[in-house]
């Protein structure tokens, strides 16, 4: 578990925790976005090419499947989904307490 401390000249706690929850939440409706316009592109590969990513994935580490403008935009389409995911559950875990 990771904590941190805010510091502010201000004493209105109220507002700062307001101001941090409204980021959050800002965050995560950024982050639910890409995932969405992600997934759509990835959609787009599986129906042009008629296999699913995770299909796609392993005969492309494989090496079955040749590198090439599309694939390599499906690959990296794939990475992004996962890093987004990765960065969803962290946002999602961060609760604001106050001592």
């Amino acid at each position: 578990m990771a904590t941190l401390n805010i510091k502010s000249n201000y004493e209105e706690i109220n507002t700062i925790k307001g101001f941090l929850t409204e980021g959050l939440e800002e965050g995560k409706k950024r982050i639910h976005f890409a995932i969405e316009t992600t997934e759509s592109k990835l959609k787009k590969y599986e129906e042009k090419y008629g296999i699913s990513t995770s299909e796609f994935i392993e005969k492309f580490n494989k090496k079955e499947i040749e590198e090439n403008d599309d694939t390599f935009s499906w690959w990296a389409e794939e990475k992004l989904l996962n890093e987004l995911n990765q960065k969803l559950s962290i946002i999602v875990d961060i609760k604001i307490c106050q001592s």
